[in-house]
């Protein structure tokens, strides 16, 4: 690959990269199919990069369940308040 061919491949995913930050569902979905017509190094970058995202998206939607559920549970007055209606006896 030639020096320019590199420059403007590492400016092409670094553009893609930051795009995919802010980027919705939809255009995440959009893109990628932009990208899966496409072959060659760049276009398996650029898949991978938009996999990582949606994995990422993933992750953090299953980790901001988990934090919610904690933390209606943490809320949550205990079996035995319940139980007792109110009294510590």
């Amino acid at each position: 690959m030639s020096a320019p061919a590199a420059v403007v491949e590492v400016i092409v995913l670094t553009h893609l990269q930051e795009s995919l930050r802010t980027a919705t569902d939809a255009d995440i979905a959009a893109i990628a199919l932009h990208w899966a017509a496409l072959h060659g190094h760049v276009a398996d970058t650029a898949r991978h990069l938009i996999d990582e995202e949606r994995e990422y998206r993933a992750a953090l939607a299953h980790d901001l369940e988990a934090a919610h559920t904690a933390l209606v549970a943490s809320m949550c007055p205990s079996t035995y308040w319940t139980a007792t209606n109110g009294s510590n006896r």
